[in-house]
């Protein structure tokens, strides 16, 4: 990825472009004020970061919409971000891909998709593999994935980190950012394999087929259990169920009881299900009913024959006491037919005593006529009585040998299930015995894939990633020694190095090493900040890392000023060895792109304008003359 230009656009839709040459060295130069220290923001904003960080002032004030338009591999891109309103960050982008694209206009500048996924399909697009970097063992950060986000780190020096004395990288400073170097620096310099994913995935993959294969043996030997106790435990279960008849002392005839019931199948009851039972019950029921209505008849009856027995008796009494009386005469109406005293009121007459008493006569013989019919009724209804009483009997009877028949074969069924348990155990032990054959097979298994496993552990194992990464940096030293003399580092007659374990410049002495904090002068902080970083591109460069192509660089004269002179001071005003020292620098820069062209980009922003043809033609702005980034019409 290198860039081929950056616009703005004002909330007119006025554009500006800054178009840059890819695979070349490309200086702006200006005085200060004029926005060179805002474009490494602008890149920054625009490769995905949500974090709005163009200074403040007028760029912020004028600009609403930023845009990178980039070359990659076989593509190209167009990376809009508008400024965020009423907020410090936003996730919108605006993003096209095309073959060969123009900036857009500003009305053609709408939200298509958000940081997240610019920043995946960027990595894509530069072939960030699938990665992970596990932290050794007892640390508690977790797994990192490396993507653009660490990139990112990698290709910006501004003004405030190009000549830090105790900070090598783009954002160092913030938290967790140190870590987050450490840890992606490996994949992009190529000590762990771009196939370290997937071999990662391999090896947990190996490691679970492993344990699982394990647990299998494992509980194979624990149900085989090939010692007698096992064996004869068995036999003595199949004796107490009823499906071996004899015992066993040793464990192989133990076995041959226990085959000998391989496929055993239990005897079937084949008696139909007894349904009468319920049929039984409802003739019961029936028995009963008709049993208490002929109980409520009997009791009926002879409640009957009792009152009629009492009326009986009653009037035969009262019969029999007028009968005796026998002194009925012919008197007048009102006269008393046994004093024959004379009476108020009319009287019955002895006629009409003798009809009643004779009626009463008659009730009587009536009563003792139906009595027999009576007590006929009573018997015939005992006797039915009688009969349902057997048949009662014989019903419960019945029913009560069903419900034993059918606690039997309960009991049986329980037998049978019992014994298919013991059976299915036995099945089970002697196919572990079977098993015997294939637990070679499985230990072969086994032992292949801890080989697997440990290979892979092996591969993967830090020592081998550390050696890779010994073998890169030794080579990286070699490069940054060499740029080193080339630039006059004050401790050039010693190798220089980069420590990744402390993300900094080392220059390696006779008696010990010095880290670049402890080394003095604002030059020699740059010449490491330089030759670190350009050996890392270079490195990048000749292995095809999936890392962009350009590297942008704020200020790197600055060292050569005076600390009490702006920088708009001219570089005719320094000496001959600080102006020279600036020379070097700019030199060298061009040299680099030249011997790694076309795949490296470099951007320098730099109030510098040397008078060398080289310089010359590397200048795509100058902004000493009143030009800036943002035009002075948008804001006067």
């Amino acid at each position: 990825m290198q860039i081929l230009s950056l616009s703005i656009y004002n909330s007119s839709g006025k554009r500006r472009d800054v178009a840059f040459r890819p695979g070349k060295l490309n200086i702006i130069t200006g005085a200060t004020k004029t926005g060179k220290t805002a474009i490494i923001g602008i890149i920054d904003y625009c490769l995905g970061r949500n974090d709005y960080v163009v200074p403040a002032g007028i760029i912020r004030n004028n600009v609403t919409w930023y845009v990178l338009h980039v070359q990659l591999d076989k593509t190209q891109a167009i990376i809009g971000r508008p400024a965020p309103v009423g907020s410090i960050t936003t996730s919108d982008v605006f993003l096209d891909v095309g073959s060969d694209l123009t900036v857009p206009d500003y009305g053609e500048l709408k939200r298509n998709m958000g940081s997240g996924q610019l920043v995946s399909f960027l990595g894509e697009q530069l072939g960030i593999a699938g990665n992970e970097h596990v932290p050794p063992e007892g640390r508690t950060r977790l797994p990192l994935q490396v993507n653009l986000k660490h990139a990112r780190f990698l290709l910006f020096q501004p003004q405030y980190r190009i000549m830090a004395p105790d900070l090598m990288f783009y954002r160092q400073q913030e938290e967790f950012v140190s870590q987050a170097i450490r840890d992606s620096l490996p994949y992009f310099l190529g000590a762990t394999q771009d196939d370290q994913y997937a071999k990662l995935q391999e090896l947990r993959l190996a490691r679970r087929e492993l344990r699982l294969q394990e647990r299998r043996l494992a509980d194979e030997e624990s149900v085989r259990g090939r010692d007698a106790s096992r064996a004869l435990a068995l036999v003595e279960e199949a004796r107490h169920v009823g499906i071996l008849e004899t015992g066993a002392n040793t464990f192989e005839g133990a076995v041959v009881l226990l085959k000998a019931l391989d496929g055993w199948i239990p005897s079937r009851d084949e008696a139909a299900p007894n349904n009468r039972i319920e049929a039984l019950r409802q003739e019961r029921g029936q028995l009963l009913s008709e049993f208490k209505a002929i109980q409520g008849e009997i009791d009926a009856a002879k409640a009957f024959t009792v009152a009629q027995d009492d009326y009986t008796a009653e009037i035969t009494d009262q019969s029999e006491r007028l009968a005796a009386i026998g002194l009925y005469r012919i008197q007048p109406n009102n006269t008393c037919p046994l004093c024959e005293s004379e009476l108020q009121g009319v009287v019955p007459t002895a006629d009409l005593i003798n009809q009643s008493i004779a009626e009463l006569k008659d009730n009587i013989g009536s009563a003792f006529a139906q009595r027999p019919r009576l007590d006929e009724f009573v018997a015939q209804r005992e006797e039915r009585l009688s009969q349902l009483r057997r048949a009662l009997s014989a019903n419960k009877g019945s029913i009560e040998a069903i419900v034993e028949q059918e606690d039997q074969l309960r009991r049986e069924r329980d037998r049978i299930a019992e014994q298919a348990r013991v059976a299915g155990r036995v099945g089970l032990f002697l196919e572990s015995l079977s098993a015997a054959s294939t637990d070679g097979n499985l230990n072969v298994g086994i032992r292949k894939l801890q080989e697997k496993v440990d290979q892979l552990e092996r591969e993967l194992s830090d020592d081998v990633v550390e050696d890779r990464l010994e073998s890169i940096l030794r080579l990286m030293s070699r490069w940054m020694t060499e740029w080193g003399g080339q630039l006059e580092f004050e401790h050039a007659a010693w190798p220089l190095g980069f420590d990744l374990k402390h993300l900094t410049a080392i220059s390696f002495r006779d008696d010990r090493p010095e880290r670049m904090s402890e080394i003095g002068g604002g030059s020699n902080w740059l010449i490491c900040h330089l030759v670190t970083h350009f050996a890392l591109q270079k490195w990048f460069v000749k292995k095809k890392r999936p890392v962009p192509r350009f590297l942008v660089l704020d200020q790197p004269s600055q060292a050569y000023f005076p600390r009490e002179k702006p920088f708009e001071g001219k570089v005719e005003d320094l000496s001959d060895k600080e102006r020279e020292g600036v020379r070097r620098i700019f030199k060298f820069f061009y040299d680099m792109v030249c011997e790694l062209s076309p795949s490296l980009q470099v951007i320098v922003t730099d109030h510098a304008d040397l008078p060398e043809d080289w310089f010359t033609e590397a200048v795509i702005e100058n902004w000493h003359e009143g030009d800036a980034l943002v035009p002075r019409k948008w804001y006067e």
